[in-house]
């Protein structure tokens, strides 16, 4: 939530007093029409002034709330003027096409031409709902973008804007990428209000090309496009913090139009707030208490924090972070301000109105947002910063709370005219007094809240730089404006394109650059290690020393909306009565229940951390840091290991062609600050090149860096005029950095090494790995031909198979074998249906069911528990656990859908890899296994078997693969 809180912010925004009437006021009133004339168009909304009722909970929504962008408020109308002046026709666009009064309207925007706007707007006639409009200047022509009602009221559509591109950016409650709700609802919820998100959409004007870009339990809304293209968005969620200690008189309902809570700004000061407020109260305890909801145990509180934080997007739904904003600020009566609709300035700054949501005026104070140079109120992005995060762009005071006087009025919406002159067009009203029903004079500071008058809102030219002001559309004591638009061209906005990399890549590819993996903001985490400058010295550090070798990206998959109902409806998988549960999405996910994934390329992690990774352009995409056996490294246990942050990237990214996207390392989520952000230098802990020209130090000396504090990764790209990234076929090393470097290192794991089908759907990406190439591993096409395929046993020089031993319902085994060497009963490896549910395959039911339970021994040595419900009376831990609890039992399976770390009981049995030693299970007769085991399995097969696991284990990466159960 961001919120005012600098020290002059807490004393009021400031405002300007532009009503020209008798006593005290700041401002002068400019005495000619040219000081706010413009030639352009401009459109305003004006509605009935709507009464704010009683709001009593936290959950109570006030009209014109941002947190509702569903509500239906008949009575409000959009007007569009030829051009800003005081006497100029005007004219209500949509009384024609609603056949009179009783629509609602609001969410304005101009396209970047200046020549059109379009804006939501929602209808009188039952089962209407929230629908785009575009209006044309010229012609004086409105349409809908859905033309079909039957697509245009399949959702509630709100806050349109344009893109630089052309398309129009919306949030809906449709969510697109969901499916048809009406079939079968899988959309996702705000549950407090029991309402589907509104989240972002873009579709081209003719209502084309609809496509989903933002996913979440929240509303995003008020989206606005910036000059470079990226689209910046308010996103409303909420926290939610147990209270134990709440005392019944503690507890109360709140009216929340008179106090911000409870026990707010006013306990014990009546039922109103002082004229000026000197600062806004910190919330205690028992104020907390106050506000609280009744939680699901009996005497819990639950205290609720509403967050409004700025986001930023790219039009194609890529690279979304946190823009502006704090997620966790000190609870205070401020809580309750909040920006409303943010507008783009030209300096790339950003304008918008704050208020207080529950002040019945519905009014507050232009403001600037110093985005450019903060991350959030009171954290510049550097020390060099100087000034405020949010400044106001009106002299005066201008009070927020309920029931304050506020002598410079307030204002409830704001456009910039964009002509260079600083002027704005805003919606204003004074603060008036009346006496015996008749309107007296202007508030003054000491006027006081018992004989306040009604506002009276107009539309207002207010030039800040020489507080001058002058009337445009006279002030109506029932009205209320909530958006000013002036058609104004804006020559500055171009489509986004990011950062330009140099590289000379073939077509439809991108780069990002991460300074250093080592990195958790700004701080060195290999310190424990000597730190980077200790693992980048390969006279200190061996590269096998380092578990962090390869950055493996994946493009990310979905599961069509349209697949999943089907699944989820389908009578075998997912009955609705009778003996087997459902399963829901188990036979798309399998045991992991993560997203799904492709594998699209791979590059080294040089010795200080770095990468320079080649991605397919236009491709949503994620990426994880793995081991030289292809294991996903966050999962590693042992004892000292420092670096289990590196998660696969939660995010996804979405590359333009050619774009370079930087980042400096790793962020821990439960930082507040904001940290994706690409147009910030921040502070890295990789001190990079030492100088220009110069190599690394104790490094192969033919590298050298082209300038100071270039990371190993820019340098070696430099060096060789080639990035090292290699496709998804191949998992390559080459040793680069040693003094001299060392051959013996290198090694090349690659798909065409396989004997069963690779997992290419183009069988020339295993020679000429291309853009458009992908690795898409299912298990019955790509994993169970492993257990199938014969093989030479390098110790018995037999030829065997996986299913020889372990035996299928089928006996497969392999002729030259002779029979192969008889049935294991423990694990059966067969492709037909398993006996314990049939709508499973066998092989994939036995490698994951937890099929025994083990504990340590006074011994201290793991044993077999064959009855755990009277062996373990403590309980079971889970399959995860590394060393449980004392006397608690744990399950191990053979594979875990966690990942190829997690799978230690498989894989300790054919590699030397000494990163899964956690998870090792050792049992009487373990070695013997191990050692009839070894290599058996290809390198080219475990490195398949671990990027598969680490996906997640699914049945299907491919969803076009999945085959239905015949009834």
């Amino acid at each position: 939530m961001s919120t005012s809180r600098n020290p002059w912010l807490q004393l009021g925004l400031a405002g300007i007093v532009l009503l020209g009437l008798s006593g005290c006021f700041e401002g002068e009133r400019s005495e000619s029409e040219e000081a706010i004339a413009s030639d352009r168009p401009f459109a305003y909304v004006v509605r009935d002034f709507p009464a704010m009722g009683e709001t009593s909970s936290v959950d109570d929504r006030p009209p014109l709330d941002p947190r509702a962008p569903y509500q239906f408020n008949p009575g409000a109308r959009i007007m569009v003027r030829d051009r800003i002046a005081l006497n100029t026709s005007e004219r209500d666009i949509m009384a024609d096409y609603f056949g009179g009064a009783g629509y609602d309207v609001k969410d304005v925007d101009i396209a970047p031409d200046g020549e059109r706007m379009v804006f939501a707007a929602h209808g009188p006639a039952a089962g209407a709902t929230w629908n785009i409009f575009e209006y044309t200047f010229g012609s004086g022509q409105v349409r809908r973008i859905f033309a079909a009602d039957e697509v245009a009221n399949l959702g509630n559509d709100t806050n349109p804007a344009y893109t630089n591109e052309g398309r129009i950016v919306f949030s809906s409650d449709r969510q697109a990428g969901r499916g048809d709700w009406r079939l079968l609802d899988l959309r996702e919820y705000l549950a407090d209000f029991a309402e589907p998100a509104s989240l972002l959409h873009t579709v081209n004007p003719d209502g084309t090309g609809l496509a989903q870009i933002s996913f979440g339990e929240f509303h995003d809304i008020e989206p606005s496009t910036m000059d470079d293209g990226q689209i910046v968005f308010i996103r409303f969620g909420r926290l939610y913090e147990t209270l134990e200690d709440c005392t019944l008189d503690q507890i109360d309902d709140p009216n929340f139009n008179t106090h911000p809570h409870g026990g707010g700004y006013g306990q014990g000061n009546g039922n109103g707030f002082p004229s000026g407020l000197e600062e806004p109260k910190d919330w205690t305890e028992a104020d907390k208490c106050g506000a609280s909801l009744e939680g699901e145990t009996a005497g819990e509180r639950v205290f609720v924090e509403d967050v409004f934080s700025l986001y930023r997007i790219t039009p194609s739904g890529g690279n979304m972070h946190r823009y502006f904003g704090s997620l966790s600020e000190e609870f205070s009566d401020a809580s309750f301000i909040h920006y409303m609709d943010p507008i783009p300035l030209p300096d790339g700054n950003l304008v918008t109105i704050m208020r207080h949501i529950y002040n019945p005026i519905y009014g507050g104070d232009v403001v600037k947002i110093n985005s450019k140079n903060f991350f959030a109120v009171d954290f510049p992005i550097d020390e060099s910063v100087i000034g405020e995060a949010e400044e106001s762009m009106t002299p005066g005071l201008v009070n927020f709370y309920p029931n304050q006087v506020s002598p410079s009025g307030w204002y409830s919406a704001v456009a910039p005219y964009g002509d260079g002159s600083g002027r704005l067009l805003a919606a204003w009203a004074q603060c008036l007094t009346v006496d015996g029903g008749n309107i007296a004079e202007a508030c003054e500071g000491a006027s006081t809240v018992d004989n306040l008058g009604d506002p009276q809102f107009g539309v207002w030219m207010i030039d800040p730089d020489t507080n001058t002001r002058l009337p445009v559309v006279r002030s109506d004591r029932q009205s209320l404006y909530t958006d000013v638009v002036i058609g104004n061209r804006n020559d500055q906005a171009e489509p986004y394109s990011g950062t330009r990399n140099d590289l000379n890549l073939e077509e439809n590819t991108a780069v990002f650059h991460i300074r250093s993996i080592y990195d958790l903001d700004g701080a060195d985490m290999a310190e424990p290690d000597g730190g980077i400058v200790t693992l980048r010295d390969p006279s200190l550090t061996h590269p096998n020393d380092r578990s962090e070798r390869f950055i493996r990206v994946l493009g990310k998959r979905s599961i069509p909306a349209e697949l999943e109902q089907l699944i989820l409806t389908d009578p075998v998988w997912n009955p609705e009565s009778g003996p087997r549960p459902p399963m829901g999405l188990v036979p798309m996910l399998g045991s992991g229940g993560r997203g799904l994934f492709d594998v699209l390329s791979y590059s080294m992690v040089e010795p200080d951390g770095s990468a320079m990774v080649k991605v397919p352009a236009e491709t949503e995409l994620t990426f994880e840091v793995v081991n030289r056996y292809g294991k996903r490294v966050d999962l590693i246990a042992e004892p000292g290991y420092n670096y289990n942050y590196l998660i696969q990237h939660p995010t996804k990214l979405l590359l333009e062609n050619g774009e370079e996207l930087r980042c400096y390392g790793c962020h821990d989520p439960e930082v507040d600050i904001p940290h994706a952000r690409t147009d910030v230098e921040l502070a890295s802990a990789n001190p990079g090149a030492p100088g220009d020209a110069m190599p690394f130090p104790n490094a192969n000396p033919a590298i050298v860096a082209f300038k100071w504090q270039d990371t190993m990764a820019q340098a070696l790209a430099e060096s060789l005029g080639y990035l090292t990234s290699t496709g998804g076929d191949t998992l390559a090393f080459e040793d680069h950095w040693g003094n001299p470097p060392d051959d013996g290192l290198s090694f090349s794991i690659g798909y065409s090494e396989l004997t069963t089908p690779a997992p290419v759907a183009d069988a020339s990406c295993l020679t000429d790995w291309r853009p458009d190439c992908k690795a898409t591993i299912n298990y019955m096409e790509h994993i169970q031909p492993i257990w199938e395929a014969c093989r030479i046993d390098p110790v018995s020089n037999d030829t065997v198979s996986c299913q020889g031993c372990h035996r299928a319902a089928e006996s497969r085994v392999c002729a030259a074998a002779g029979g192969g060497g008889g049935a294991s009963t423990n694990l059966l490896l067969g492709r037909g249906n398993s006996s314990w549910d049939d709508r499973q395959p066998e092989s994939y039911v036995q490698l994951f069911e937890p099929d025994y339970y083990l504990k340590q021994g006074a011994d201290g040595d793991w044993v077999e528990v064959t009855d755990p419900d009277t062996q373990c009376p403590d309980g079971i831990q889970g399959d995860m656990t590394v060393l449980p609890d004392p006397g608690v039992c744990f399950s191990r399976r053979l594979m875990s859908g966690r990942g190829a770390i997690a799978s230690a009981r498989f894989f300790t049995l054919f590699d030397q890899d000494p990163d899964d030693n956690a998870y090792e299970v050792e049992l009487p007769g373990t070695d013997a296994i191990r050692q009839s085991h070894m290599g058996l399995l290809s390198q080219a097969e475990l490195r398949l078997l671990a990027e598969w696991l680490d996906a997640g284990a699914h049945y299907y990466n491919d969803p076009d693969k999945l085959e239905f159960p015949t009834p």
